[in-house]
């Protein structure tokens, strides 16, 4: 039981709680949210460190924003974030979570990291930018396990 209080009043008065019915939708075209997936106890973190160009922040962003990406393909491919550094200026983290060290090697040496990780022939007509000529260096990979982790 809850109290109920209405301002003004000197008195508050005992209510029930209302409860949340969920009912599945009656349109075949809607589907019910997925189920809540748990998050596994361990893995394999992926960082790339890139320090962009002044110049470059907007085109680098515009780039990852938009390409094309093969890791759902990926067996043991758990999630990926592009992150800028909010405190020093042109740093960006990739980070790809990956269900082991093996999945991770796996996707290195496959097609799909080929086709993700080409640059442009300097001076080749393409749609795609070259990100390395953003970069003031080129990027610095960190590989982590996990120790420990903490979940919601």
């Amino acid at each position: 039981m809850a109290l109920a209080c209405k301002p003004g009043l000197p008195t508050c008065t005992a209510r029930q709680p209302r409860r949340l019915i969920v009912r599945a939708s009656a349109n075949p075209d809607v589907s019910p949210a997925p189920a809540a997936t748990s998050e596994p106890s361990s893995y394999f973190v992926v960082k790339n460190v890139f320090k962009v160009k002044q110049e470059s922040y907007t085109d680098f962003e515009n780039v990852w924003k938009s390409r094309e990406s093969h890791l759902k393909e990926m067996p043991g491919f758990i999630r990926f974030a592009m992150m800028k550094c909010t405190n020093i200026p042109g740093k960006y983290v990739s980070e790809t979570h990956w269900a082991n060290k093996a999945a991770f090697e796996n996707w290195a040496k496959s097609s799909q990291f080929q086709a993700s990780h080409a640059q442009p022939l300097q001076g080749a007509q393409t749609k795609r930018p070259n990100t390395m000529a953003m970069l003031e260096g080129p990027p610095a990979p960190e590989f982590y396990e996990t120790v420990t982790t903490t979940s919601r």
